[in-house]
């Protein structure tokens, strides 16, 4: 083999290799858990439930975020009322497909319900990520922001997005892990109060 041929085999090897990567690429580049690198598995990424919580009624971790003016507030700060605690990223398609449930749940519970959207500063891809996606989307459910990083791992998060269901006690009732769909996002907020 001469060597002009030898380099269009070579070429041609890395052209595959290239498109192969970029295809895996896009299939696992919303599975991978930010802190750690790790692949999330498909029950997460495609929405699990569990209700383990529910058995115990453990406390739901309490951890301080800004609200969209910047106000300091604490989880605790809603007791009395039933919440929906939503982890989510700007970068994260599965979180932007299920935003638009949020919006419609909210709307039709937002006044029994407190519903808190809740962008993990750091998981952003840039400082602003989070911000700059909630100002040109145009969505009105409540937006919060946890700059010290610490919900994330006080609920044992791995990825996003994730569903918290709190009762008006405070108390972790269910977690959906992953992506939800309407139905059990509707199932979980009647649940919550009670119908």
């Amino acid at each position: 083999m001469n060597d002009k041929k030898k380099l269009v085999v070579v070429i041609a090897a890395l052209a595959v290799l290239l498109v192969v990567s970029v295809a895996i690429y896009d299939a696992y580049k919303d599975r991978v858990d930010p802190a750690t690198g790790t692949v999330i598995g498909d029950s997460q990424a495609m929405g699990e439930v569990s209700t383990a919580a529910a058995n115990n009624q453990s406390p739901a971790p309490d951890f301080t975020m800004e609200d969209a003016s910047g106000k300091s507030v604490k989880l605790s700060d809603f007791k009395g009322k039933p919440v929906v605690l939503n982890f989510w990223t700007s970068w994260c398609s599965y979180c932007k497909e299920e935003m638009p449930y949020f919006e419609s749940a909210y709307k039709e519970y937002g006044d029994k319900v407190q519903f808190i959207m809740l962008n993990p500063v750091k998981s952003e891809r840039s400082s602003n990520g989070g911000k700059d996606f909630i100002k040109t989307a145009g969505y009105t459910f409540p937006v919060f922001y946890e700059t010290e990083g610490k919900a994330v791992s006080q609920y044992g998060l791995r990825g996003f997005p994730a569903t918290m269901f709190i009762d008006a006690q405070g108390s972790l009732v269910s977690k959906n892990v992953g992506a939800i769909t309407q139905n059990k996002l509707d199932e979980n907020i009647q649940a919550l109060l009670g119908s």
